[in-house]
């Protein structure tokens, strides 16, 4: 058993050289740790305040991202209703050009010269701001569209597609 014991006892002995050297390195370790522990500190400190910067940061952003959203909801409106109302005088404005051009076919012969500027159906005489006085209520005031000139944007598009086709 002599021989049992110190193969035993050698491995032990081992063993406790190994957990001196690793307790050793380990007690370091901690010094380290404890030298560092105000780093320590400020880097948690600091992370915590990233984390509340980022944050406010993020709800600022979605109140941000709301309003836009709200404006931009209200200028999509406003120009589905514009588009409604341009569709509308088109169509109106259609109208009106077929009606001229039919009244303009009636007036002269059909071998005869096209229309001159001069020979141009008036849009300022009294039946046609008649008309367009019974459409205020519907359209607005066209005096709120009118250029210096006196004629609203839709009048002058309307009297250059006219000469157009008459040319």
């Amino acid at each position: 058993m002599d021989r049992f014991q110190i193969i035993l006892e050698v491995a032990l002995s081992a063993l406790l050289l190994i957990t001196i050297f690793y307790s050793l390195y380990l007690g370091r370790a901690l010094s380290v740790i404890r030298r560092n522990r105000g780093e320590l500190d400020a880097l948690i400190a600091s992370l915590q305040s990233s984390s509340q910067q980022a944050q406010s940061g993020i709800d600022h952003l979605r109140q941000t991202t709301e309003m836009v959203g709200r404006s931009l909801g209200k200028t999509v409106e406003g120009g589905k209703s514009l588009k409604r109302e341009l569709t509308m005088l088109c169509e109106r404005s259609e109208a009106v050009a077929q009606v001229l051009e039919k009244t303009a076919s009636i007036g002269r012969p059909a071998h005869s010269e096209p229309l001159r500027e001069a020979d141009a159906p008036d849009m300022d005489g009294p039946r046609f701001s008649a008309r367009l006085r019974t459409d205020e209520g519907r359209w607005g005031s066209p005096s709120a569209l009118k250029t210096p000139s006196g004629k609203t944007a839709a009048e002058r598009e309307l009297l250059r597609a006219l000469r157009q086709k008459q040319v």
